[in-house]
């Protein structure tokens, strides 16, 4: 009995601070443009990254069983999403990137929706 208790006390305990984590991202991530953060962060092909991320996010999906699966797979979308936005517009793939970044920001926010239904 009492190590049931520790236990749920440790999983609500994880799962506040990853709903605590995820809401302060969104605060950083918002006053920060997208693109110093990966200038920074990303040397190489944005779009071919992103596309791993996103094909990573989505098996993740569909094998995801808890908030934290979820959490981590509407960060992995949007990692996706801020490598699309970032793809300059001198590279033909640019249209198609911008098309993505609004996809995979919008499976984030589903992604995260799940998570928090699931806390």
């Amino acid at each position: 009995m009492r190590f049931s208790l520790l236990l749920l006390s440790g999983i609500g305990l994880t799962a506040s601070l990853l709903w605590l984590s995820w809401t302060m991202y969104d605060r950083y991530i918002s006053d920060t443009p997208s693109s110093q953060v990966l200038a920074v962060s990303f040397q190489g092909d944005p779009y071919v990254k992103a596309m791993e991320l996103a094909a990573e996010a989505n098996f993740a999906g569909k094998r995801a069983r808890s908030s934290t699966d979820w959490f981590e797979i509407a960060n992995l979308w949007q990692q996706a999403a801020d490598l699309m936005a970032v793809v300059p517009d001198s590279d033909n793939r640019h249209k198609a990137a911008q098309d993505r970044a609004a996809q995979y920001r919008r499976n984030s926010a589903y992604a995260r929706r799940k998570a928090e239904a699931n806390l």
